[in-house]
């Protein structure tokens, strides 16, 4: 990922727009990866008041990279 999808993917996962001068510690809460029970043709979701990223069961690791793909575009990410 680039700089831009990972600050991206960071606000769709925490609705933190920039990292604070503390790093990762300076949010307040651990960052957490989940396992949905979405069907798998639907994309993550987050619950960023508990930093939360939930993942439905891909198929393979290159649908999970696309699936990242369509919500670390900026126009989307950005209004989620």
């Amino acid at each position: 990922m680039t700089a831009e999808e990972k600050k991206v993917l960071l606000f769709f996962w925490t609705s933190v727009k920039y990292l604070p001068v503390e790093g990762f510690c300076g949010l307040g809460s651990r960052l957490h990866i989940y396992k949905s029970h979405e069907p798998c043709n639907r994309l993550p979701s987050s619950h960023t008041c508990f930093h939360r990223l939930c993942f439905p069961v891909y198929s393979s690791m290159p649908v999970m990279e696309a699936r990242l793909k369509v919500i670390t575009q900026e126009h989307i990410g950005s209004s989620f």
